[in-house]
């Protein structure tokens, strides 16, 4: 199966694509006018009418929305649907986006958004090169809060009618007892036939060196799908050498995805950017950091969704929290004619001040990418006195390596901190389940600010 042959808006005219977007469009706002109170209050706030809303391009009159505001409100941006078919109205499943601080907040999707959840994760698929005759494995564990990582893989699946096997790593409550250790992970990657395998790079990459300590090998790994971190293009180098190490020839592509999404924008080759799946189903902008007005293909700016064809949790020019670069030109890898994020999306609040300098943490992060003796870190900025908030700061790393890896490789890792930022941090080893969150889809929160938390 292919992408082309089966999902034809992918490769349309620019121009079929457009008029797609604006029918979602004016049949959105017609809902949303009558029945979502967030929207509402806004529009009379701001003296806003149905007819001032006649294309996509009359968006810029209503302000962003932000995280805060869904987060404060998340009730009021569900639609009041009371007629129509019954798919509209039926509430098939509440997931949960979580951030860096703050509790999950709910996301609702109705029996019509799942349907076409499927058909954006079927495009997922295809658009990464996934087909009939590859086996899926599902690296990502099951959450305390009903997540999309997990779910989502499993979904995908079934959209494309290929296996899947759910490895179900890690332990997210003592209640949980069919979670599956590293070793159980590696060896069912071995055994099963698996084609394809999808979680957090960081993860992935540990699942393939515990396989190669375990002397196995994986001849039919040729996919390696990842989401959930930002993957510079060392820490792809890394996953590419960790699968090679177990005689896995395999491509690495990643995703950009949000629970806000239901899905994710996809690679189709490495460096091909984020192609959008479903154009008819997201509108995207790239808009001034200041302003909020939109910026054209090629200029960096706050990314920000639409949604056209929701009936559950509906957001409009919504702030997903980074900064990017867009192009709407077709991909010169596969063809594709839908929008792409074209840089490595990076967080607009990631920089932070650390002994009077501005650092972005994401620099760390690519620090750690790059030693293929990593296994998993965090970053923690602390106080040298945690009991003076006056003290002065102090960097920490914490990170999993290797059993056997000597102490000298401390100094390796604090000397490629000091290149990235100028600070030498402190070296803490720790395990890779001391790093793990099992609430966010087996992420390590990467970088931690501890400095106005005293004992």
């Amino acid at each position: 199966m292919s992408a082309r042959s089966d999902d034809p808006i992918l490769f349309a005219d620019p121009t079929e694509i457009r008029a797609a977007q604006e029918a979602n469009f004016a049949a959105t706002m017609d809902r949303v006018f009558a029945g979502h109170a967030f929207y509402r209050e806004i529009f009379a706030e701001a003296g806003l009418t149905r007819a001032d809303f006649r294309s996509l391009d009359d968006l810029r009159r209503l302000p962003p929305t932000r995280k805060t505001d869904y987060i404060a409100r998340h009730q009021d941006f569900v639609l009041s649907v009371t007629e129509g078919p019954l798919e509209e109205r039926v509430v098939w499943e509440t997931l949960y986006t979580t951030g860096s601080t703050g509790a999950a907040t709910p996301f609702v999707s109705t029996s019509h958004d799942f349907y076409n959840i499927l058909t954006t994760y079927r495009r997922m698929l295809t658009l990464r090169g996934i087909g009939q005759g590859d086996v899926l494995a599902n690296l990502y564990p099951i959450t305390q809060y009903p997540q999309g990582a997990y779910i989502r893989v499993m979904n995908a699946a079934s959209a494309l009618h290929i296996p899947v096997i759910a490895m179900l790593p890690g332990r997210p409550a003592p209640s949980f007892k069919t979670g599956s250790g590293r070793e159980q992970v590696a060896t069912a990657l071995a055994t099963q036939g698996v084609t394809a395998a999808w979680g957090v790079p960081s993860y992935v990459r540990l699942v393939l060196r515990t396989a190669a300590e375990l002397g196995l090998r994986l001849p039919t790994l040729k996919h390696l799908l990842v989401s959930g971190e930002e993957l510079p293009e060392a820490g792809r180098a890394n996953l590419v050498e960790a699968a090679a190490a177990v005689g896995a020839d395999a491509v690495v592509r990643a995703s950009y995805g949000a629970t806000e999404l239901q899905g994710g924008f996809v690679e189709c080759t490495p460096g091909s950017g984020y192609h959008n799946p479903a154009p008819e189903e997201y509108w995207t902008e790239i808009l001034h950091p200041e302003t909020h007005e939109p910026l054209r293909d090629g200029e960096e700016g706050l990314v920000a969704i639409t949604h056209l064809n929701r009936r559950g949790t509906v957001l409009l020019r919504y702030l997903i929290g980074d900064i990017a670069v867009r192009s709407q030109a077709p991909c010169p890898h596969c063809g594709a004619t839908v929008d792409r994020i074209v840089t490595q999306p990076r967080r607009a609040d990631s920089f932070v001040k650390i002994k009077g300098m501005l650092v972005n943490p994401a620099l760390l992060d690519r620090a750690m990418a790059a030693d293929a003796q990593v296994l998993d870190h965090q970053f923690r900025l602390c106080r040298s006195d945690p009991a003076d908030p006056f003290s002065m700061d102090e960097l920490e790393l914490a990170v999993s390596l290797p059993a056997g890896t000597p102490a000298s490789h401390d100094d390796t890792l604090a000397a490629a901190v000091k290149q990235a930022v100028g600070i030498t941090p402190r070296i803490v080893r720790v395990s890779h389940a001391d790093l793990v969150d099992p609430g966010r889809a087996w992420k390590a929160r990467r970088f931690i600010d501890l400095r106005n938390r005293l004992p």
